[in-house]
């Protein structure tokens, strides 16, 4: 056993000096994971008071929704972002939904499963976890919808059915990133579908990145209109 032990450690060390483990963003090199602890500082994490419906900051810690949000109607309950869509997490998100670098998967859940932690946020409150799909074509195109991928971790975690049916995009429409927000506000509207009805289903939707809320908003209007209760949205990053 010693032996064996040894020849890994020989073998090991061989292979981290023949291939050393660089940091995705700088290039540094790294012990574990995929970007240096610079890099990973770099990260703007939203701190509390948040504003309860687009994780704005909020300067009064006695009130829960902006002015921005105040009389409007999202059709979710809560709206729940980890980070700023900053550096180095716009190159690692590019990777993940453009490069197939699914694997990024567990680096992106264990952010948001940290913050969770420390927020207090109960799971046993909710029946499922959902991600916003993609269309078939884009799935094909990409090998996979980066949301559910990072759905059935938190679902996992969280020890959550995970139902990857019941929401469907029914309409292929161009890209959101490179659109005005006038188009992105738009393209959503009336692409999803529900494949079951939810009475009384109290849902976490998640998706990867939230810019003018219209995609997570729709998606909960229809869940809404099958009569699911209460739908938290929670997202990895949060744009403009």
């Amino acid at each position: 056993m010693a032996i064996n032990m040894r020849q890994k450690s020989w073998g090991q060390s061989l292979r981290d000096l023949l291939f050393p483990r660089l940091c995705f963003i700088c290039g540094a090199k790294i012990t574990d994971g995929f970007i240096c602890p610079g890099c990973f500082k770099k990260i703007i994490f939203l701190p509390p008071p948040l504003c309860m419906m687009c994780s704005s900051p909020l300067r009064n810690g006695k009130i829960n929704i902006c002015k921005n949000c105040l009389g409007k109607n999202f059709f979710y309950e809560r709206l729940i972002s980890i980070t700023y869509y900053t550096e180095p997490l716009v190159s690692l998100l590019r990777l993940f939904k453009y490069k197939h670098y699914d694997f990024l998967k567990n680096f992106f859940c264990s952010i948001i499963i940290n913050h969770l932690k420390k927020t207090g946020l109960d799971f046993a409150h909710y029946d499922l976890i959902l991600s916003v799909p993609s269309h078939p074509l884009r799935i094909k195109e990409r090998g996979y919808n980066q949301t559910e991928l990072l759905g059935k971790l938190i679902a996992e975690y969280a020890n959550l059915p995970f139902e990857k049916n019941i929401l469907a995009c029914k309409n292929y429409y161009e890209s959101q990133t490179t659109l005005p927000n006038s188009q992105r506000l738009k393209n959503p509207k009336g692409c999803f579908s529900v494949s079951r009805s939810l009475p009384g289903k109290k849902i976490i939707l998640i998706d990867d990145v939230v810019t003018t809320r219209a995609t997570v908003s729709e998606c909960s209007r229809v869940l809404k209109t099958t009569g699911a209760k209460n739908i938290t949205v929670i997202t990895l990053t949060k744009a403009g």
